[in-house]
Parts: C-alpha cells; sequence; structure tokens
C-alpha cells in the first residue's frame, strides 16, 4: 500500500465512523480493506453519505467520470477509485 493509499484508507475509515455515529449505526466489529462494503454495518443511504464526505475532503469524485470500471465491492476497491482520481488530475 502506497502512502496516498493509507491516507486515503484513514480518511475513509474517519467519514464511516463519523457517518455510523451520526446515524446511530453500528460498523461491524472487523474492518479491514477487504471488508465487502455491504459488510462494513452501513447501509446503501449512510455509504453515500461517506461518499459525499470522501468526495468534498479529497476533491475528487470518481463516481461522476467514466474512469471506473464498476463500482467498487471492497473497502480496498473504494480507496483505489480515489487513488486513481489522483493519478487522473
Amino acid at each position: 500500500m502506497t502512502t496516498r493509499e493509507a491516507q486515503i484508507e484513514r480518511e475513509l475509515f474517519k467519514c464511516m465512523e463519523e457517518v455510523a455515529a451520526q446515524t446511530g449505526t453500528e460498523l461491524a466489529a472487523e474492518i479491514n480493506p477487504h471488508t465487502a462494503l455491504v459488510e462494513s454495518g452501513l447501509d446503501s443511504l449512510a455509504m453515500a453519505m461517506v461518499i459525499a464526505r470522501m468526495d468534498e475532503r479529497l476533491g475528487s469524485r470518481p463516481f461522476q467520470t467514466e474512469s471506473l470500471e464498476g463500482m467498487p465491492g471492497t473497502l480496498a476497491e473504494l480507496v483505489l477509485a480515489y487513488k486513481r482520481m489522483d493519478e487522473v488530475y
């Protein structure tokens, strides 16, 4: 994992914790980069809130471009989507 990926991952986990607290949701006990998004403990609306925060904080929007080859299924894939945006811009 690169330094940038580690930074994005930390920001992602921070956003997930904030959204979980805001929505009264409990995150899964074991979250790691290989955790499937659907197994994180957050529903689709909460994940959309996480994505919105990530977009704002990182200044990139990987879901509003054609650069994604498919929707990410794991936290690691989501991190890579944001990292790829760094490479594009």
